[in-house]
C-alpha cells in the first residue's frame, strides 16, 4: 500500500488557481437534513393484573413504573432522511455542478465485432492480400490484418492445413516425424538390450535369479543382511561431532555428579525389580554441564537444549516473528521491484533477489527484536545471542541446500538448451532427454556431493557463527573420511535373514536346568526333587529375595547364514520333531496321560507334573496334574452314587407324584445306568483304551526314528511345491516357488525375454523406423508440392481478407480472442466510482449509527431490568409487551433503513463483472493523478461524513486497515482494489494489450476533468508521493516472509507438512515455495510408475548429506562421552537401560532431576513409567501440569479465596483422566507380593506377571 500521504504533501501538490473541488468541511451535527429530530416518548407499562394486591404492593408497583418512565422511553417519530449525495453541492456552490446519472453509465464495454470493417476497402469492396501477407502465408500458414478501431491491434487468421501449412510448419512437421522414427533406434531398440524392464539384461538377471531360486529351495542359498546401517552411521555421525570436546574446568563437579547419579542408577536398576519414585521431592537434583570447550579453547555453549528455556522463550519468539511481518512488507518489497526493474534484470533474477532481500530484512527485524526484548534477556546471559545464532545457522543452512539445488537446476537448463541446439532431432525424444537429464543430475551429484556443507562453512563463516562452523566442520570431515570406512567395515558385518529355533523336551525332570537370579546375577542351581509343597510359586517382587527359573526344553538354532541351511533345518527339524514325538508318545501318552498304563495299575491317584518353588528351588509335584486311576474312578463313581441317593431320601417328600413312585426310578438310573453301566465301562473299556493307547504309542515311538524323516522329507517337499514356510526373506513369494522359477523366472523371463526382446530390437523396431522415415520424407515432399500448387492456383489469384471463420481460415488471435489484455479507462470514470465508493462508506456508517440509535431504548430497558431486578434472579420476557412492542417498533424503523438504503445503493453500483473489473487499469500518470486526488477527497470528507458516525475511534479504523493513522493514499490503494481489483494499482506497460472503457456520451464528466486538470504532481523529475506501490509486477511471485518458531530449537525437527508451509518462498531460509514442493511431490508420486513397471523412477536432487539442524547429541550424553574417554570404568553408553536414562534427564522439566530407572530385562519395566516409550507423553503431561498450576495460583491471588471453574479448568481435568484411564501396565503376582501402603494410597506390585 502507498506510505502516508500527509495533509502538507497533498496540499501542496494541489494549490493551483481556482483549486477547489469540494467546500470546506463544516463542523458534523447529527441532526437530519431537513432539522428534524427523533421524539421520545415514555413507554407504557399495564398494571391491570394488580386488582385485589395488597397496598403495598400496589404502591411499589406503581412506584416503579413511575421510575420507570423516567428512564425508558420509544421513539415516537423517527424520520429517515439519509445523508445529501456527495455529487451534488450545498446552495450557493454551483462552479462543480452536474446533472444526476447512474453509475453504470460511466463504463461501456468497447465491440470487437469490426471483422466486416476490416475485410473491405475504402470504397466497400473485399480487400486483396498484400505482398506481405502472402509471403507469411508461405512462411507460417498464417496472415495478420491491422484493427481498425484498436490501435497497435492486429487480427492473425490461420489457413487450413488443406489449403497451406507453411514452410516452418512444414519443417516442424519433419523434424517430430524424424524425432519419431529415431526412438524406436535410440531409445526402444537400445532399452530392448539393456534396460530395467523386458531387455536382454534383463533377462539374464531373471535366468540367474531362477537358477538361485531353484538352488535355494532344494539346497538352501545363504540369506544375510546389513541391519541399521542408518541407524549406526548416525549414531557414529553423533559420537563424532562431539568426539573432541572437553569439559570446562568450572564444569568438572557437574559432570561428575550427573555420572555418578547414572551408575547408581545403572546399579539399582541391576540390582533392584521395581521402585516407585513419583514424589517430585524424592528426587535428586542432577546438574547437566551445558557449556564444553574445543582443543583451541572455544566455548561451545550448549543452554539452548534445555527445555526449560526453550519452553519460557517459546511464546516470546512466536509473538515477535509474528508483529514483525506487519506495517513494511508492501512497501519494501515493491520498492526493490521497481529498482530492479530499472536496472532491466529479468524477472526471475528479480523474483529471486526480492526475496532474498525480503527474508534478510524480516530476519533482521526478528534478530533486533530478540536481542533486545526484555523477557529474552530475563532468561540468562547471553541467551539472546544463542537463539539469534541457531536461527542464522539454520537458515543458512537451508539458503546453502537452496543455492546448490538452484546450481542444479541452472546446470540441467544449460544442458538442455546447448541439447535442443545441437541435436534438433534427439532433443524432441522425451524419453532421451530424460536420460541425459538424469545422467547430468548423477554427474552433478558426485561433483558436489559435499557442496551444500561447503556452501554453508562459507556462508556460517561470513557471518561468524564459529561454533556451527565448528560442528559443519566436524560434520564434513566425518563424511568425508569415517563415513565411507565405516561403511564399508559395516557392510562386512552381516546378519541372518532369518533363525529357527528347535526344542527339544528334556524327558527326566532330574535334568531340568534351575536358574537362581539374584540381584542382576544368574547362576545355574543342582536340581532337587521333593514332595513337600511350597506356598509361593510366582517370582516374588521383594528385590532381597531371589527368582527361581526352571528349563524343561534345549533349545538349537540354525539360520541362513550358511550353504544347504535347508538340510540343517531338515536335520535339525527330524531330529527335534523325533525326540518330541518319542517323548510324548513314548513317556507321556504310556505313563502320564490319564490313559497310561500307571491309571491303569495304579491304586491311588498320581502327580506327574513338577512345578518349581520360589523359596528353595525345588522340584515338587503340581496339584492340578493329578491323574485318576481305575481304582479311583471306582471310587469316585459309587461315591457319587451314593451321595446321590442320599440327598435323594433326605430332600422332603412335596414333589408331585411322590417318592412312592419316584423312589424307584432314582434307583433303576442310579445303580442301574450310572452305577451298572459305569462300572461296565471302567471295568472293561477303559482297561482296553488303556492297552491300546499305551502299547500303540509305545510302538509308534519305537518307529519314529524310521517314519519322522519321511514326514519332514514330505514337509520339505510342500514348501518347495507348494508354501515355502522357511522362507528366509518376509517380502519374498511363498507360494509355488518352483514353479515361479521354473515357469515365470527360467522359462518367461530367462528364455522367451531374450528372443523377443532381440527381436524387437533387431527386427520389429528397425521397420518401423525405416517406414516412419519413409512415409515422412514422402509426405514432407508431397506437402511442399501441394502448398505450392495451392498457392499460385489459389491464394495468391483469389485470396483476400476474411469477415468471418470458415473450414478453410480461422482467426486465432485479435481483439476479443487473447485472454491477456486489459480495459483502459480515463481518470474521471475513476474518480466518479472512487465518489461513490465513499458515499457507500458514508452510507454504512450512517446504517451502524441509526441502527444503533434505533435499538438503544432496547438496550436501555435490559439495562434497567438487570440493575433493578437481576439481584432478585428476575430476568427480562422478551416475548411480552412493552418490551415486544419495542422490538417491533425497531424492526419496522430498520426495514424503512434498509428500503431507503438500498434504493441508493443500487444507484451507486458500477454494474461490472468480476473479470471486467480485474482487466480495468490506467496508465502511471493517470493512476498517481486519481490516487492523489482520492486522497485529498478523503482527507477532505471522511473525518466529517465516516469518522464522526463510528463506534470505535479513529486509531482502530487505522489499525484495522493495516495503515498509519492519516494515511489517506494508502486508504485510497485500497478503496481502488476495492472498486475494481488489487491489479488495478499496477498501472498498464506499454507493452500491454489494451483496450479503451469509454464512457456513455450523455454523461457529463466536467467536474472530474477539472480535478484531473487541477492536479500538479511537481513535473516529470518531480517527487513522487505515491512510493513504488504501484509499479508493474508482471510474474513476479514475492511471498510474504516466514519463519517456523522450530528454527530457534536445536533439538526440534523439520516438519515436513505445517499449517503455514504455503507461505515458503524459494529462499526463505527454512522455507520451501510451493511451486518446488509441488513439483517435488510430483515427481516423487508411485502412483503412476506402479501401473508402469517399464519407467524408472526419478528421485530430485535433496542434499540429504547435509541434516538440518546438526544432529548434536544432548549434553548429558557429551558429559557421559568425557567421562568414558577419561574413565578406566566407562559407563555403558550403548545399552538401552542407559539410554533410558539419559533420555529421562533430557526430558525432565528444568533439566535438574531424573526419576529412576527399573532394571533392564525382557519384557520388563522401569522406574520411569516406560521412559522408553511413554516419555514424550508423560514429559508433556507435566508440562501441562506445571503450566496450569502456574495459571491456577495467578487466579487464586487475584480473585482471594473464591475459585472459579473455568472450561480450561475443565478441559485440563479431563485430559487427566483421559491420560490416567488409557493402558496400564499392571504386573499381577501372588497375594503375598502385593503390599498396599496406607500413607501414599498406593499399590505396587511385582514386574513379573501379566500385562493389563
Amino acid at each position: 500500500m502507498p506510505h502516508n500521504l500527509n495533509s502538507t504533501s497533498a496540499n501542496s501538490a494541489n494549490t493551483g488557481p481556482n483549486h477547489q473541488p469540494y467546500p470546506p468541511s463544516q463542523p458534523y451535527h447529527r441532526i437530519n437534513g431537513d432539522g428534524l429530530q427523533p421524539e421520545k416518548e415514555p413507554v407504557e407499562f399495564d398494571t391491570s393484573h394488580l386488582r385485589g394486591a395488597p397496598a403495598e404492593v400496589e404502591s411499589l408497583v406503581h412506584n416503579i413504573k413511575e421510575v420507570a418512565q423516567q428512564f425508558l422511553y420509544h421513539w415516537r417519530t423517527f424520520p429517515i432522511v439519509l445523508p445529501p449525495p456527495l455529487s451534488t453541492c450545498t446552495d450557493g456552490e454551483d462552479t462543480l455542478a452536474r446533472k444526476k446519472h447512474h453509475l453504470r453509465d460511466m463504463f461501456v464495454a468497447p465491440s470487437f465485432d469490426e471483422l466486416d470493417a476490416v475485410a473491405v476497402d475504402s470504397k466497400g469492396e473485399p480487400r486483396r492480400l498484400t505482398n506481405k501477407q502472402l509471403e507469411s502465408i508461405r512462411e507460417r500458414g498464417e496472415f495478420e490484418v491491422d484493427s481498425i478501431n484498436f490501435a497497435g491491434q492486429t487480427h492473425r487468421w490461420r489457413l487450413s492445413a488443406l489449403l497451406q501449412r507453411g514452410r516452418d510448419r512444414r519443417y516442424e512437421v519433419l523434424l517430430r516425424d524424424l524425432a519419431l522414427a529415431t526412438r524406436f533406434l535410440v531409445v526402444t531398440a537400445r532399452a530392448r538390450l539393456v534396460s530395467h524392464c523386458f531387455s536382454v539384461s534383463q533377462s539374464l538377471r531373471a535366468l540367474l535369479t531362477g537358477l538361485l531360486r531353484l538352488l535355494d529351495i532344494i539346497i538352501g542359498v545363504p540369506s544375510l543382511q546389513a541391519q541399521n546401517l542408518d541407524a549406526k552411521i548416525r549414531e557414529e555421525r553423533c559420537r563424532y561431532l562431539v568426539a573432541e570436546l572437553v569439559c570446562r574446568p568450572e564444569y568438572e563437579d557437574s559432570l561428575e555428579l550427573l555420572c555418578g547419579f547414572v551408575r547408581r542408577q545403572l546399579r539399582r536398576a541391576a540390582m533392584e525389580k521395581f521402585e516407585v519414585e513419583r514424589e517430585s521431592s524424592q528426587l535428586l537434583p542432577v546438574p547437566v554441564p551445558f557449556v564444553f570447550g574445543t582443543p583451541s579453547g572455544a566455548a561451545v555453549d550448549l543452554r539452548l537444549f534445555s527445555r526449560d528455556i526453550i519452553r519460557k522463550a517459546l511464546p516470546t519468539l512466536v509473538a515477535i516473528l509474528e508483529r514483525e511481518t506487519r506495517g513494511w512488507f508492501l512497501h519494501f518489497r515493491e520498492r526493490l521491484i521497481s529498482e530492479l526493474r530499472a536496472q532491466k534484470k529479468p524477472d526471475e533474477e528479480i523474483e529471486r533477489e526480492v526475496n532474498e532481500a525480503v527474508m534478510r530484512e524480516y530476519l533482521q527485524r526478528v534478530y533486533s527484536s530478540i536481542l533486545s526484548h526484555p523477557d529474552i534477556l530475563a532468561l540468562g546471559e547471553g541467551i539472546a545471542q544463542l537463539l539469534v545464532q541457531q536461527a542464522q545457522s539454520v537458515v543458512l543452512m537451508h539458503r546453502a541446500v537452496e543455492n546448490v539445488q538452484r546450481k542444479l537446476t541452472q546446470t540441467k537448463d544449460s544442458l538442455r538448451s546447448r541439447m535442443e541446439r545441437e541435436h534438433p532431432v534427439l532433443s524432441r525424444i522425451r524419453p532421451w532427454m530424460r536420460d541425459r537429464m538424469r545422467e547430468a543430475e548423477a554427474n552433478f551429484i558426485e561433483e558436489c556431493e559435499w557442496s551444500a556443507h561447503e556452501e554453508a562453512l562459507a556462508l556460517c563463516s561470513h557471518q561468524n557463527l564459529q561454533q556451527t562452523v565448528y560442528f559443519l566442520y566436524r560434520d564434513l570431515t566425518f563424511m568425508k573420511e569415517r563415513e565411507p570406512v565405516l561403511l564399508k567395515e559395516l557392510r562386512k558385518v552381516k546378519t541372518p535373514t532369518r533363525s529357527f529355533q528347535w526344542p527339544t523336551q528334556i524327558w527326566l525332570p532330574r535334568n531340568w536346568i534351575v536358574r537362581r537370579s539374584f540381584q542382576g546375577q544368574s547362576e545355574i542351581i543342582p536340581t532337587v526333587l521333593s514332595n513337600t509343597p511350597t506356598s509361593i510359586t510366582t517370582p516374588r517382587a521383594d528385590p532381597s529375595q531371589p527368582v527361581f527359573l526352571v528349563e524343561r526344553e534345549v533349545v538349537h538354532t540354525t539360520t541362513t547364514r550358511w550353504p544347504m541351511w535347508r538340510w540343517i533345518n531338515y536335520i535339525a527339524r527330524t531330529w527335534c520333531w523325533t525326540w518330541n514325538a518319542m517323548f510324548l508318545l513314548g513317556v507321556a501318552v504310556p505313563w502320564c496321560s490319564p490313559v497310561s498304563l500307571r491309571a491303569l495299575l495304579l491304586v491311588q491317584p498320581f502327580t506327574p507334573d513338577l512345578e518349581l518353588s520360589q523359596l528353595n528351588g525345588t522340584l515338587f509335584p503340581r496339584k492340578s496334574s493329578q491323574t485318576p486311576t481305575l481304582c479311583s474312578r471306582l471310587v469316585a463313581l459309587w461315591r457319587h452314587i451314593s451321595k446321590s441317593r442320599t440327598h435323594f431320601e433326605t430332600e422332603p417328600d412335596t414333589g408331585f407324584i411322590g417318592k412312592g413312585m419316584t423312589r424307584h426310578v432314582n434307583r433303576l438310573w442310579n445303580y442301574g445306568v450310572k452305577g451298572l453301566l459305569g462300572t461296565l465301562v471302567i471295568l472293561f473299556i477303559f482297561p482296553i483304551v488303556c492297552v491300546v493307547a499305551s502299547f500303540g504309542s509305545l510302538v509308534i515311538a519305537l518307529t519314529a526314528i524310521m517314519w519322522m524323516p519321511l514326514v519332514t522329507l514330505a514337509l520339505h517337499m510342500f514348501m518347495g511345491l507348494i508354501m515355502d514356510l522357511d522362507s528366509p526373506e518376509s517380502s519374498r513369494n511363498r507360494y509355488l516357488v518352483v514353479m515361479e522359477a521354473l515357469i515365470w523366472n527360467i522359462g518367461a523371463q530367462g528364455c522367451l525375454q531374450p528372443v523377443a526382446a532381440l527381436i524387437v530390437a533387431f527386427v520389429i523396431c528397425p521397420i518401423i523406423s525405416i517406414t516412419i522415415l519413409t512415409i515422412a520424407v514422402i509426405r514432407y515432399w508431397i506437402r511442399v508440392v501441394w502448398d505450392a500448387a495451392m498457392f499460385h492456383l489459389v491464394i495468391k489469384s483469389r485470396g483476400r481478407i476474411p469477415a468471418s471463420d470458415s473450414f478453410v481460415v480461422k482467426r486465432i488471435a485479435g481483439p476479443g480472442l487473447a485472454s491477456d489484455y486489459y480495459y483502459q479507462i480515463r481518470p474521471e470514470q475513476a474518480l466518479a466510482a472512487f465518489e461513490a465508493k465513499l458515499e457507500l462508506d458514508e452510507l454504512l456508517a450512517f446504517q451502524q449509527e441509526t441502527e444503533r440509535l434505533i435499538t438503544q431504548p432496547q438496550r436501555d430497558f435490559t439495562q434497567f431490568v438487570e440493575a433493578c431486578f437481576g439481584p432478585f434472579s428476575a430476568s427480562l420476557a422478551k416475548t411480552k409487551d412493552p418490551y415486544r412492542a419495542l422490538e417491533k417498533e425497531a424492526r419496522d424503523l430498520v426495514a424503512v433503513l434498509h428500503e431507503k438504503l438500498d434504493r441508493r445503493r443500487r444507484d451507486l453500483q458500477t454494474g461490472l463483472g468480476v473479470v471486467v473489473r480485474s482487466k480495468i487499469k490506467l496508465t502511471t500518470f493517470n493512476l498517481k493523478v486519481v490516487i492523489q486526488q482520492g486522497a485529498l477527497m478523503l482527507e477532505r470528507l471522511y473525518p466529517t461524513h465516516v469518522f464522526a458516525r463510528l463506534a470505535g475511534s479513529e486509531e482502530d479504523f487505522w489499525e484495522n486497515k493495516g495503515l498509519g493513522v492519516g494515511d489517506w493514499a494508502g486508504l485510497a490503494g485500497l478503496m481502488y482494489a476495492d472498486i475494481f481489483s488489487l491489479d488495478f494499482l499496477q498501472p498498464l506497460d506499454d507493452t500491454d494489450t489494451k483496450f479503451k472503457l469509454e464512457p456513455h456520451p450523455g454523461v457529463d464528466l466536467s467536474r472530474y476533468t477539472d480535478m484531473v486538470h487541477s492536479t500538479e504532481l511537481g513535473g516529470t523529475n518531480g517527487p513522487d508521493l505515491l512510493g513504488a506501490v504501484y509499479a508493474p509486477r508482471g510474474n513476479i511471485q514475492v511471498h510474504s516472509p516466514y519463519l517456523e518458531v522450530s528454527a530457534f530449537n536445536p533439538r526440534a525437527k523439520q516438519p515436513s507438512n505445517s499449517r503455514k508451509s504455503d507461505k515458503r518462498c524459494d529462499t526463505g531460509g527454512l522455507l520451501t515455495s510451493t511451486r518446488i514442493r509441488r513439483r517435488t511431490m510430483s515427481s516423487n508420486g508411485t502412483g503412476e510408475t506402479r501401473w508402469q513397471p517399464w519407467k524408472r523412477q526419478m528421485r530430485p536432487y535433496s542434499a540429504e548429506k547435509l541434516l538440518i539442524p546438526l544432529p548434536i547429541p544432548h549434553p548429558a550424553h557429551i558429559a557421559v562421552t568425557i567421562h568414558n574417554r577419561d574413565s578406566e570404568e566407562p559407563i555403558p553408553l550403548d545399552s538401552e537401560i542407559c539410554q533410558n536414562i539419559l533420555r529421562a534427564i533430557e526430558e525432565s522439566p528444568g533439566e535438574m532431576a531424573t526419576e529412576s530407572v527399573s532394571r533392564y530385562r525382557g519384557g520388563g519395566d522401569s522406574s520411569f513409567d516406560s521412559v522408553a516409550s511413554q516419555s514424550s507423553v508423560s514429559i508433556e503431561t507435566r508440562l501441562d501440569k506445571d503450566a496450569e498450576a502456574q495459571e491456577i495460583g495467578s487466579d487464586e491471588k487475584e480473585t482471594g479465596e473464591t475459585y472459579h471453574w473455568t472450561l480450561s479448568n475443565w478441559g485440563g481435568g479431563m485430559a487427566r483422566r483421559r491420560n490416567n484411564s488409557g493402558s496400564i501396565k499392571v504386573d499381577l503376582a501372588s497375594p503375598e507380593d502385593v503390599t498396599l501402603d496406607t500413607d501414599t494410597t498406593r499399590v505396587m506390585f511385582s514386574t513379573y506377571g501379566t500385562t493389563v
